[in-house]
């Protein structure tokens, strides 16, 4: 019985510590919960909603800045003394990093000892407005590790660590403050390129706003611009930004090789104005970074060379290279002539049927169609290998003459003269010259034009009509 009762005694007593070592460890965990909770409250630094953020202050070593924001843009306070157009993400990733900012940890109360010691006795200060209050941090020094920045903001006496990769968002130079765009103006924006070289036009496009097209000027008119390159041109244009600053307001142009510059590249906008860039590619790194220099500004920055690569460009890396004469499903007659042989057909595409010296030319059949493409082709599509829009030949002689009849009447004729350089010849179009060069390999020999007009004639039962 006493056995008996001394075992319940027990559990009684081992029921009860355990309730109590309960009770203990769930009031230690909840003061440890309040802990952490007043701690992280006391490392958070700032709750500001970012969108509200209407004016950034800058004040370190290097310079103070105001800016304020101008309906959706930023801009240097009238009052601040500085010209230059603003960055606009950069002032952007500063009202983003800054408006949740925590610490990782705090180091108590500052006093002026602690302060000099974290390096935050002349410290680089930051201050964000709201337009109804104004939150100001103060940063000192890196960690020795470099993975903190030791800071202090207003209304806090203490010091607090924060990680180096929100506080380097914060920090800034003036050159990080300043846009490097290339230039000021939207895809949409651009409506004109013109680069020059040695002093003399290597190119100039217009973009046509009614059409939206990018045109030559009026002395190339016969020639159609390969819409991919200035589309190509203006993306880049738009977004590209300088790789490093290196100057403001440079006087001494000779010291970066622009007193001889590489190119001139001017671009103009639809709201009238022009910006010009003057481009040097000068010292050991040219085949990789481009100086450029920003003529209405001053400012010189380095740019990836090959972002810049179509200032190489001339009249003919702009064009389409392969010039359609006249689509075979758009003419009801067409004629050649050459020095091999001379010939005309007739002929309906979209029924299959053709005809030559009276001869029926049955197009159904996959052979003889196969064969009449390539040879309407071999002319008809003309390779162009160069231009020259200096010269001035004249209509004579041609190597190659070529005459399309449409189908409501009208006529057009490609003709090709030689240069008297090898197989070159000159473009000629409707008896204008366009500006073009192409060889005429392609008329005589194996593959060719001429070979091909001889295979078609078998197949169809026709002698070729030879000189």
């Amino acid at each position: 019985m006493k056995k008996g009762i001394i075992a319940v005694i027990s559990l009684a007593a081992a029921a009860a510590i355990s309730t109590g070592a309960f009770v203990y460890v769930q009031n230690s965990d909840k003061k440890d919960k309040e802990k952490k909770s007043k701690e992280l409250a006391e490392n958070q630094l700032f709750d500001i909603d970012s969108d509200s953020i209407g004016m950034i202050e800058i004040k370190s070593a290097e310079g103070s800045y105001t800016l304020r924001l101008d309906g959706d843009r930023w801009v240097n306070a009238p009052d601040s003394g500085n010209t230059f157009h603003i960055a606009q993400s950069k002032a952007q990733l500063i009202c983003t990093t800054i408006c949740d900012l925590e610490a990782d940890t705090n180091y108590g109360e500052a006093d002026s000892e602690s302060k000099e010691k974290y390096g935050l006795n002349d410290p680089y200060v930051l201050t964000v407005s709201d337009g109804n209050q104004d939150y100001t941090i103060n940063i000192g020094d890196a960690s020795p590790t470099g993975n903190y920045y030791y800071a202090m903001v207003d209304g806090k006496n203490k010091i607090y660590a924060v990680e180096a990769t929100e506080v380097t968002s914060l920090l800034t130079t003036r050159f990080d403050l300043i846009d490097s765009s290339i230039v000021p103006y939207s895809d949409e924006e651009i409506s004109g390129i013109a680069v020059k070289r040695g002093g003399k036009t290597a190119f100039e496009l217009t973009r046509n706003l009614n059409t939206g097209l990018w045109e030559l000027p009026e002395e190339y008119s016969l020639l159609t611009v390969n819409q991919t390159r200035p589309s190509t041109m203006v993306t880049v244009l738009a977004r590209l930004s300088a790789a490093q600053l290196v100057e403001e307001n440079v006087t001494d142009l000779s010291q970066y090789g622009l007193d001889d510059p590489y190119a001139e590249l001017t671009v103009s906008g639809t709201d009238g104005t022009s910006h010009t860039l003057i481009l040097s590619r000068y010292g050991r790194e040219a085949s990789k970074m481009t100086h450029v220099l920003i003529k209405d500004t001053g400012l010189l920055g380095l740019y990836y060379t090959s972002d810049l690569d179509f200032v190489d460009y001339d009249i003919y890396d702009i064009i389409m290279q392969n010039v359609e004469s006249a689509n075979m499903y758009r003419i009801t007659e067409f004629s050649f002539s050459c020095d091999e042989a001379e010939d005309t057909f007739t002929l309906d595409a979209t029924a299959d049927t053709a005809e030559c010296r009276g001869t029926p030319i049955d197009l159904a059949k996959a052979e003889i169609k196969n064969m009449f493409t390539a040879f309407y082709n071999s002319f008809s599509y003309i390779s162009i290998t160069d231009t020259d829009i200096e010269a001035a030949p004249e209509l004579a002689d041609p190597v190659l003459s070529a005459r399309y009849v449409f189908e409501g009447g009208e006529e057009s004729q490609v003709d090709l003269v030689s240069t008297g350089e090898g197989s070159d010849c000159y473009v000629f179009v409707d008896g204008k010259y366009t500006g073009t060069i192409t060889s005429s390999d392609f008329i005589s020999g194996n593959s060719s034009m001429m070979s091909e007009y001889k295979t078609l004639c078998e197949l169809a039962g026709l002698e070729p009509n030879l000189k």
